[in-house]
């Protein structure tokens, strides 16, 4: 009797200390991401964010910080817009119409998409619906652009951006090179819309949305309102300023959804349990890598994915002007996690990117990394060159009109010289960013501004030249 009794109380004893380490442990973890995010923000001067993580089959962690752009508190239940994370949602209506028997993966997209033409520029194959969600049907990331980001409101949105997209040229082979861009997925919104014979926001409410649970996911611009959402911010050299306010109806299906980091949870768990609104050979399809990136990076339908042995997960970026977000599920250790923050800037993109690693590191391996700084050498280097440009003209045209002799080809020379670089200076920089100017614009606004006027200058420059010399030698 003695023996069980001593036995009994070195299980006991096992067992409380097992549970008192497993503690200690959660406790710890929750200490490290509640500091690290508020460095994280402070660092990168992110007004609010918000993060959720799930970690075998239950919410490990939640928790916002900061303000929305009118003051109030963030919230579990705060209306972010999720920027490209909108992709996997796509792709699993488009799952889902697959075991609905209304959509083919390998069908040609002519099949759904009657009205819609494209320039096959000299090749062979026709786009199909597979080579959409894996960004290989052909159409470049700058056609991409061109139609994104375009404000467009109400339920013909989709088909009003699609429009925009007819007859677009392809620049590969459908099926041979990954090249990311919304265009894919505008039209595998389209495609959803003419299959169902609803809209692509109604279709996403009533058959994923709500079998998942997420009562606060939405994907136009109207019931995000009606949920309290409230525009982000973008950044000037770093520093949060209120977004004029961007929400794109027409694009849902590849990056304006807007959701919660509670309803993302859901569809985290949704992911790890193992997608039951699908069929297994579905989901098995709809988490597979397809068409390969880098190294060990391949895209799937819809997602990032790594095959890196004993390292395999799959993520998505998120980013609309003024919000990124940040997606990450790992099967093999049975946890994910989503990050939503409301600021944005080209120049900044790292920054969610550095949080996700380090969220990745403090619940794999229960340590914190150093919080990463951010420069902001694009803004600081075009004011910089656009001040030196100023005082340099400004101080040759002075030194120009006080001269008695000048050499008028030189300077006409010079003067010409200037207003054609005025003139390709947008241009060139569209060229060299391979982004259309409203791209530009829209996620690095400071830099755009400064290109304007470093445009306006040497017109300036160029135009009073050739006055000077003109009246020099009269």
């Amino acid at each position: 009797m003695r023996e069980v009794l001593v036995a009994l109380c070195l299980f006991c004893h096992i067992i409380f200390s097992f549970q008192f380490h497993a503690r200690s442990e959660s406790n710890n973890q929750v200490e490290l991401l509640d500091k690290f995010m508020i460095e994280s923000m402070e660092e990168y001067g992110i007004p609010g964010a918000s993060l959720a993580i799930i970690k075998d089959g239950k919410l490990m962690f939640q928790q916002s910080w900061g303000e929305q752009r009118k003051g109030t508190p963030v919230t579990k239940d705060t209306v972010f817009t999720i920027g490209s994370i909108s992709k996997p949602l796509t792709s699993l209506a488009i799952m889902w119409l697959v075991d609905d028997k209304k959509v083919e993966l390998d069908q040609e997209i002519d099949w759904y998409l009657p009205a819609f033409h494209y320039n096959k520029n000299g090749y062979d194959k026709n786009i199909t619906v597979r080579n959409l969600l894996t960004h290989s049907s052909g159409i470049s990331s700058y056609d991409g652009l061109k139609i994104a980001d375009r404000n467009l409101r109400g339920q013909n949105a989709i088909d009003v951006a699609v429009q925009k997209l007819n007859n677009v040229h392809l620049n590969n082979e459908p099926g041979e090179v990954h090249q990311y861009s919304a265009a894919n997925y505008l039209l595998l919104g389209k495609i959803i819309e003419n299959v169902t014979n609803q809209s692509f926001s109604e279709f996403m409410e009533d058959e994923i949305y709500s079998e998942i649970g997420m009562d606060r996911t939405v994907s136009n611009f109207e019931g995000a309102k009606v949920l309290g959402y409230q525009p982000g911010y973008q950044s000037w050299f770093g520093m949060p300023m209120k977004s004029e306010g961007f929400f794109d109806d027409g694009g849902a299906p590849y990056g304006y959804m807007a959701s919660t980091t509670d309803d993302m949870s859901k569809f985290i768990e949704f992911i790890l349990d193992g997608g039951e609104i699908l069929s297994n050979d579905s989901f098995d399809t709809y988490t597979s890598p397809h068409h390969y990136r880098k190294e060990d990076m391949y895209y799937g339908l819809g997602w990032r994915i790594s095959t890196e042995v004993d390292n395999s997960y799959y993520f998505h970026g998120g980013e609309t002007p003024d919000s990124r977000a940040e997606l990450f599920i790992n099967p093999e250790q049975d946890y994910g996690f989503i990050l939503l923050t409301n600021k944005n800037n080209f120049s900044e993109v790292l920054s969610t990117v550095w949080m996700r690693e380090g969220i990745k590191m403090i619940v794999e391996e229960g340590k914190s990394p150093e919080v990463q700084q951010l420069n902001h050498h694009m803004q600081w280097s075009t004011l910089i060159v656009t001040l030196f440009l100023l005082l340099l003209s400004t101080w040759n045209l002075n030194r120009l009109i006080k001269k008695t002799n000048i050499k008028s080809k030189v300077w006409i020379f010079i003067g010409v010289l200037s207003i054609l670089l005025s003139i390709i200076m947008i241009p060139l920089i569209i060229y060299l960013f391979n982004s259309p100017w409203n791209t530009i614009s829209l996620y690095a606004p400071v830099t755009a501004i400064f290109i304007k006027v470093l445009a306006v200058i040497l017109a300036t420059y160029g135009v009073l030249l050739l006055l000077v010399v003109y009246f020099k030698k009269g």
